[in-house]
């Protein structure tokens, strides 16, 4: 007896998608790498005076900042680092290999095989760069104030909280200058984690494989055209 098409698809994703997420964990450095190096030059080369480096350990995005503490009284320099802030860039990146075990477990011939990988890891990889981009802004505009008053307490224990108010007030001013508001660096960055990652990979493969798609569900053309299901010559193309 022949086997469905959803059939077979269903048990090859079940195959596919576990071996993705493998390569995914075990090449981790390798698949943050561009997502780090896209971001760091964003930030660099958009706000200069605020992201002072971005680079990579592990899986890790290790960035600095600039913090303003000017006003706050006893310090020499109005100016600190924020350094050695970390995020995990994987958080941003599951996207990829659900992608790829949904590619490779859909019947297509080598050479649609690999247009579709690279067109979807070119756009996730956008989409991902604007995940960690977007997070490192929030981290910036509602995470000084703790970072600072947290560097400054041992030393500076009566001025610690000041700081870091006065570090928030003067971050969120610079972030103003670029047309950037608190709410919506927040909500950007909660739609770059939450929303991006698990929408933009199911949505690309069902662009890319639409003919696929009508095979699965029986359909093809509009409703009321008298077509039952694919034709002979639908069932042969899908995979061509």
């Amino acid at each position: 007896m022949a086997i469905s098409p959803l059939r077979s698809f269903v048990l090859a994703a079940a195959l596919w998608l576990p071996a993705m997420f493998f390569l995914w964990f075990s090449l981790s450095s390798a698949v943050v790498f561009p997502v780090i190096r896209l971001s760091g030059a964003i930030l660099t080369a958009w706000m200069p005076e605020l992201v002072l480096s971005m680079g990579q350990e592990y899986h890790d995005a290790v960035y600095s900042y600039a913090a303003d503490i000017s006003g706050v009284a006893g310090f020499q320099s109005a100016k600190l680092a924020v350094e050695e802030q970390r995020k995990n860039v994987l958080v941003f990146c599951y996207s990829l290999p659900l992608l790829f075990g949904l590619v490779m477990a859909t019947p297509l011939n080598w050479r649609r095989t690999f247009a579709q990988l690279g067109i979807g890891f070119a756009m996730l990889t956008l989409t991902e760069t604007f995940g960690l981009v977007t997070e490192v802004l929030k981290t910036m505009a509602l995470g000084i104030a703790p970072a600072i008053a947290k560097a400054l307490e041992a030393d500076y224990p009566l001025v610690a909280l000041q700081a870091g108010a006065m570090a928030q007030q003067h971050m969120q001013a610079s972030l103003a200058g670029h047309g950037l508001s608190p709410t919506a660096i927040a909500l950007a960055a909660q739609f770059g984690y939450l929303v991006l990652p698990a929408v933009v990979p199911v949505a690309l493969w069902i662009l890319m494989n639409r003919r696929f798609l009508e095979i699965l569900v029986g359909w093809s053309g509009e409703p009321g055209t008298g077509n039952a299901g694919p034709t002979p010559e639908q069932r042969g193309g899908a995979g061509a």
